[in-house]
């Protein structure tokens, strides 16, 4: 029994051996955390932003301090980069990365800061994302992206295709958003293969690739701008480039209260048209910064482009107390009393307008005098537009337009296709221009200019309508009835489509 004895109390004080290191261990975590706590950075000074963000970057830190963990450490690193505190921002999600070392949500956060400064560093901390989370698409073609700049080719490459091959991710879509309109990630990893392809010199791999992503994604605008790059069609930039969709940079700038960081993304959306999600964001800029002019215009501007136009008056009310005289409020003031068919309002305020010399305001009080068919005066005015801008292209398009229904089809013609040149992705020049060669009786470039309209905009009936009138005209009834039925699945209410649809059905009923 001694024996016995012995050897259980030998078990017992290796029991508490052990239950003492446990507690050693757990103490050694807890002053780690506090360590890295510690080395949170301090807030700079914030007095210039709006309160709303002081507020959200204070409380943030305040809950990191109280309880460091990853997730309170992330969350503040996060606040301060919705704020635009980069610094800042970065020092926490380095903290959050130590205190969470297998999780690269982190990491691939702090990546996104070193990629917008242009920092090497970013292709490490992107390989690292890649190595923990392999299917991490967006990482991969940041990869790709950072790798073609500093001309790594076969990175690049390596980069792109596993992008391309990555599972699909949904669109980060908030409460309140019906939904996204965005492109796959897979076809701007296309586009960066293709671009791989151009480099290397090998013109007929990037054209079979491109030409298989304009054929799958038709309005899919960084394909059609390399094809027509490659094809020496462009005689100026490729139109605006909007990068994919990326969830994690979404989410972020969804829970931003500064108004610079919402309308950039705003921006974005809107030349993507992404529409839902560009409310939101100018909505949300709007709820924390009710004053801000820049705010209260892009507001009137949404609600104008998404005619709303009574709205955008209650706007642009607000900016004109808040700053009276403003030349740019007033070209928008012009603009949405025109839309509401106020022209006599919209012609003296844009009057005051054009004391500046601004080719806006001497395009919009053309576009109002055209309405009230003073021709004469409106052309001076496009005109002016044209002197201060050149490349003034909606100018260019209502000239045109006006001298098409005019009779001077020629001089049309050539005004349309220098904007196209200009703006190669602007649908309702392609519409105008088909219009006009249709006038012309150049049947099959009128086909094709219609066919590329409806391609860029595909819920517009109006070049479904153009494009029935030009198979009329050419004597193919069949294809002008289908076409002028498309318009009308689109818009069962448009006039024209309507009355074209019944015209040719009776002709070839009586055949």
């Amino acid at each position: 029994m001694a024996a016995g004895a012995v050897s259980r109390q030998w078990w017992l004080a290796a029991a508490v051996v052990v239950a003492v290191a446990g507690a050693a261990w757990m103490g050694a975590g807890v002053m780690a955390r506090r360590t890295l706590a510690a080395s949170l950075p301090a807030l700079p000074d914030v007095a210039a932003l709006p309160a709303a963000v002081q507020t959200a970057v204070r409380e943030a830190e305040t809950a990191a301090r109280a309880a460091p963990d990853a997730t309170t450490v992330g969350a503040f690193g996060r606040a301060c980069h919705a704020a635009q505190l980069a610094e800042c921002a970065m020092s926490a999600y380095r903290v959050a990365e130590a205190l969470a070392p297998d999780d690269a949500s982190w990491t691939y956060h702090r990546a996104l800061l070193l990629e917008e400064r242009g920092d090497d560093a970013a292709i490490e901390a992107l390989r690292r994302v890649t190595a923990a989370t392999p299917g991490h698409g967006h990482a991969w073609f940041r990869l790709g992206e950072a790798h073609f700049k500093r001309g790594r080719l076969d990175d690049a490459q390596a980069a792109y295709a596993r992008a391309e091959a990555a599972p699909a991710v949904a669109a980060f879509t908030p409460p309140g958003v019906a939904s996204r309109q965005t492109w796959p990630l897979g076809a701007y990893a296309g586009v960066g293969l293709a671009r791989v392809a151009l480099e290397r010199g090998d013109h007929a791999a990037a054209r079979a690739r491109l030409t298989a992503l304009a054929a799958a994604y038709p309005a899919f605008s960084p394909a059609r701008g390399l094809l027509r790059q490659l094809d020496a069609r462009a005689t100026s930039a490729a139109g605006s480039y909007v990068p994919p969709a990326d969830p994690v940079v979404d989410a972020l700038v969804a829970d931003s209260r500064h108004s610079d960081l919402l309308l950039k993304h705003a921006g974005l959306a809107t030349r993507a048209g992404d529409t839902a999600w560009r409310e939101f964001l100018v909505r949300r800029a709007l709820a924390f910064n009710p004053d801000d002019l820049n705010v209260l215009m892009a507001m009137a501007e949404l609600l104008q482009d998404t005619r709303r136009p009574a709205e955008a008056l209650t706007f642009l009310t607000r900016h004109e107390t808040l700053a009276p005289g403003d030349h740019h409020g007033l070209v928008q003031q012009g603009r949405v009393l025109a839309d509401l068919d106020r022209l006599a309002e919209a012609e003296a305020v844009l009057r005051r307008a054009v004391t500046v010399r601004d080719a806006a305001a001497e395009f919009n009080l053309g576009t109002v005098l055209d309405q009230q068919d003073r021709w004469d005066e409106a052309r001076a005015h496009y005109e002016q537009a044209l002197a201060i801008n050149p490349f003034h292209t909606r100018a260019m398009n209502n000239l045109g337009a006006g001298l098409d229904r005019r009779g001077d089809t020629a001089a049309a013609l050539r005004l349309f296709e220098r904007a196209i040149a200009i703006a190669p992705e602007a649908a309702d020049l392609h519409v105008n221009y088909g219009t006009a060669l249709t006038r012309a009786r150049r049947f099959d470039d009128a086909v094709g200019a219609l066919t590329t309209a409806i391609a860029l905009d595909p819920r517009d009936p109006n070049p479904h309508n153009n494009l029935g009138i030009a198979f009329a005209s050419m004597g193919d009834l069949p294809r002008a009835k289908d076409a002028f039925a498309r318009a009308l699945v689109i818009d069962p209410r448009h006039a024209s489509a309507r009355d074209n649809h019944a015209r040719v059905a009776a002709a070839l009923a009586a055949r």
